[in-house]
């Protein structure tokens, strides 16, 4: 969520004089009104766009607008994708190909498992059978265009556009979970890749650090949030939605984030994977890397890491070993 580091002087500066002039109110402000403008005209996805409190909100509400518009009831996603804590996000997988899904989490219910279906990460060729196999009943397919949780593993372009082309033929909206690729552009993974979703939901750095979610796209689809002219299909409200400081700290990250800034982090970034590179290199080194576009991550196994099943595994104990003596050297 911070993108920009540790107490920077503009999002502090913009925190400190929003504080001056009051931290809540009960209407929508002039910076809700910028962000969401902001965020609009960069994002190819986003017709129309809504502010939550956190990424979860905004993937359980972008999926209930998916039901909402198409009339159907299942939500396919792919294998091991974290979506956040919602009861549809809370299925991690089950068997290759036709099992049913496996909660990762106690307190669901029978029927919400029903509900989902998963496809497996880069496989357009199963992914567009399963979503083919389930179009009657299939409201969305939600993806995040890079698997943040397995370690940073990109999307195929080719598993993306099948996944664009399938449910375009079965009336069925795609839905990216841009919650942590949109580091990877001005307009976030769905710029890099050349392919529009139907709708994404967004979180993290677009808060500069304060709790934010929000989710947006056709405006066909987001018009059942719409009370201009009496009670919305959808009901969507909360105390503190798009609230002042949150706003103020978002623009003044996101004010910053210029192509060139994009660039240099992307440069700084590249650095550190090389660098781990060589280190996975040395004989007995055990880990292995993964890599997108401005984002890395390092898991402890001897073997390559490509899908959830493959990131599963990995040396635990000299995981937390690592952590803390990172944590006792000041990094964090």
């Amino acid at each position: 969520s911070l993108i920009l580091g540790h107490r920077d002087p503009q999002v502090t500066a913009a925190l400190q004089a929003q504080a001056e002039k009051g931290t809540a109110f009960a209407n929508p402000t002039e910076p809700e009104v910028e962000l969401a403008s902001l965020l609009t005209a960069a994002l190819p996805s986003l017709q129309r766009l809504r502010f939550t409190n956190s990424g979860t909100e905004g993937v359980a509400l972008a999926l209930r607008a998916a039901r909402a518009f198409t009339g159907k009831s299942k939500i396919a996603k792919t294998e091991g994708a974290y979506h956040g804590t919602s009861d549809h996000a809370s299925i991690r997988g089950g068997e290759r190909g036709s099992a049913p899904p496996v909660p990762s989490s106690q307190g669901l219910t029978a029927k919400t498992l029903d509900d989902m279906i998963i496809i497996p990460f880069n496989d357009a060729a199963a992914a567009r059978r399963i979503i083919e196999q389930h179009g009657d009943d299939l409201a969305a397919v939600i993806v995040e265009p890079v698997m943040a949780g397995i370690g940073y593993v990109p999307a195929e372009a080719a598993f993306l556009e099948a996944l664009r082309e399938a449910c375009d033929g079965q009336r069925t909206l795609l839905i990216f979970d841009e919650v942590q690729t949109l580091r990877m552009a001005p307009g976030g993974a769905q710029q890099w890749y050349d392919v529009v979703p139907d709708m994404s939901c967004l979180g993290k750095i677009i808060g500069g650090g304060m709790p934010v979610g929000a989710f947006g796209g056709r405006a066909d689809v987001m018009a059942a949030f719409d009370a201009t002219e009496g009670a919305p299909a959808i009901p969507h409200g909360g105390t503190f939605n798009g609230n002042p400081m949150t706003m103020q700290a978002g623009l003044a990250t996101m004010r910053q984030l210029t192509p060139e800034v994009y660039e240099r982090i992307n440069e700084r970034g590249e650095t550190l994977r090389h660098q781990l590179r060589k280190w996975r290199a040395a004989p007995g080194c055990r880990f292995a890397s993964a890599a997108s576009r401005r984002s890395s991550a390092c898991k402890l196994t001897d073997r390559p890491v490509t899908t959830y099943r493959s990131a599963q595994g990995q040396d635990e104990a000299l995981r937390q070993k690592l952590f803390l003596h990172l944590l006792n050297e000041g990094i964090t």
